[in-house]
């Protein structure tokens, strides 16, 4: 019997060494930890977690432009629509990232789980056996970004039932 392994997000990793993780694109997350968290697989409705965005492009380009306009407030006082995650951090914390941590999972992670029913707890939908008998693995490769999507979405949900708000930075 193969043992399938499990999906899910990374471990939370501290901002300034996010170059660690796999620069992908899929769903990411921002926590803010005055401890180092526990060294598993990050729990993406925890209470420390600030933020669940995905991107479609690759997560250092977000995050590069997210960390401009930390290290550079004047420019997010200047133009905050070009740096809204970085304006609403500055407006809630001090400047400074030494409590910011980051975990991930990637398109390809997201994809593998929707594959295989039962490997990742946040998708709920069994896709080998739902469609009009497309191919999935081509589906899935043309249409990652629904996919980060819908789960970036299902967490904020989540997060929100749990909490009864959304993660401070995801406003909208």
């Amino acid at each position: 019997m193969q043992m399938r392994r499990s999906v899910g997000f990374s471990e939370w990793i501290p901002w300034a060494s996010r170059h660690l993780l796999s620069d992908g694109k899929g769903v990411y997350l921002f926590a803010r930890c005055e401890s180092l968290p526990p060294p598993e697989r990050a729990d993406p409705i925890h209470r420390n977690v600030i933020y669940v965005g995905q991107c479609g492009t690759r997560f250092k380009a977000r995050w590069d432009l997210f960390d401009e306009g930390l290290n550079h407030p004047e420019r997010v006082t200047q133009n905050p629509k070009h740096y809204p995650r970085a304006s609403r951090y500055l407006e809630l914390y001090q400047p400074g990232t030494e409590p910011l941590y980051v975990a991930t999972l990637t398109v390809e992670e997201l994809c593998d789980g929707f594959r295989n029913p039962g490997t990742l707890a946040l998708l709920d939908v069994d896709v080998t056996r739902a469609g009009a008998g497309l191919p999935v693995q081509a589906f899935l490769n043309a249409n990652g970004d629904l996919l980060a999507k819908y789960v970036e979405r299902r967490l904020i949900l989540l997060y929100g039932v749990r909490y009864g708000r959304r993660p401070v930075i995801n406003r909208d």
